[in-house]
């Protein structure tokens, strides 16, 4: 009896860190009205469906993955509401087997258009330091190790003087493969020197790129279809089954604050105190020791098409927290997501973190 409970606690360890999306979908929903977009809130705060795509305004696609227990339910809710919705994936497992396989097939070099695993990068970040700026200095600088000892490294492309530093991180949350890759075209961008624009820039600021914030959780999502969908570090929690923190939670400003979670299971666990997560002292005291120099700071997601500004919080009277400097944030803001609609012809929605997406 006593080897038996031993099985079943092991079974719900590994069930609770591996989801099996056996039966699982994705659905897209467009919100034409208020009461969508508080259906979809709901459904992402309430009721704890992962939204892989987020969505706070009219006519703006969200996605969502729903398990295969709650699928009749869920689809019932949006058609009460008169929310369309379509199915993405039928079966999000077979889906990611296939891609998987997809991937597998396909030779291991780091590329530009690709995406990469986490050696490839390193790797990757080696061979762009050769296209370095005859007129510039390239450095790799580890900041830190994780957990599972992989290293948090920063590309630094710099100038003679202490110069201005322009700052772009990008996979905190590990299943979002597209910000690394969307990362190495920026860091590319700059090195190649060739448009004026990058010229220019690189003429005034130095620039600081660190590819992979969050080593151990986006190695992990490279391993197995199982891991695909992991978002946060890969550190045990004691007393429960699941392991890691959301990194972007973890911070000790205003920690455990709006939109975060105290349950380990969760994908917003903000950890067990502010900045627990080794990932999270390390970028945020190399930050701190470069603070007056940092110009901008931009960290880089793919969950939405948005330009969000500090703060993510709330004030004492639940009030969205607005910094002293908002106006010219915002205008800074605005510019950004004007450049990119611009060229892309999308819609970019920007303001506060908490305006955008807690309120």
């Amino acid at each position: 009896m006593q080897t038996f409970n031993v099985i079943l606690m092991l079974f719900a360890a590994v069930s609770a860190q591996q989801p099996n999306y056996e039966g699982y979908q994705v659905l897209s929903a467009i919100p034409e009205n208020d009461s969508h977009l508080k259906l979809l809130k709901d459904l992402n705060v309430k009721d704890g469906l992962d939204f892989l795509k987020i969505s706070t305004r009219f006519e703006t696609p969200a996605e969502f993955l729903v398990p295969r227990d709650q699928i009749e339910n869920v689809f019932e809710r949006l058609s009460i509401n008169g929310l369309k919705y379509n199915i993405i994936s039928s079966n999000v497992a077979e889906d990611l087997k296939k891609s998987f396989q997809l991937r597998n097939d396909e030779p291991r070099v780091f590329g530009l258009d690709k995406y990469n695993t986490f050696e490839d990068i390193l790797s990757g970040l080696d061979d762009l330091l050769l296209k370095c700026p005859s007129s510039a200095s390239c450095v790799l600088e580890d900041i830190g190790l994780t957990p599972e000892n992989k290293p948090i490294r920063l590309f630094k492309i710099v100038k003679p003087s202490q110069r201005k530093i322009v700052w772009f991180d990008s996979a905190i949350h590990a299943r979002e493969w597209l910000a690394p890759a969307t990362n190495l075209k920026l860091l590319d961008a700059i090195l190649s020197q060739e448009d004026p624009n990058a010229v220019s820039l690189l003429n005034k600021y130095d620039f600081y790129f660190l590819i992979i914030m969050n080593p151990d959780g986006y190695s992990f999502s490279w391993e197995s279809p199982d891991n695909r969908l992991w978002r946060k570090n890969r550190t045990p929690n004691p007393g429960s089954v699941c392991r890691g923190t959301d990194l972007n939670r973890n911070f000790d400003v205003n920690w455990m604050n709006d939109g975060t979670s105290t349950e380990p299971c969760s994908d917003v666990f903000g950890g067990s105190s502010a900045a627990s997560e080794t990932e999270t002292q390390n970028v945020q005291n190399y930050l701190r020791s470069i603070g007056s120099r940092v110009i901008a700071l931009t960290s880089i997601h793919s969950t939405a098409q948005m330009i969000l500004l500090p703060y993510g919080h709330t004030d004492s009277n639940e009030e969205c927290a607005i910094p002293a400097d908002h106006e010219k944030q915002l205008a800074a803001g605005n510019a950004f997501a004007d450049a990119i609609e611009n060229t892309y012809d999308t819609i970019w929605e920007r303001g506060t973190g908490c305006s955008t997406i807690c309120k």
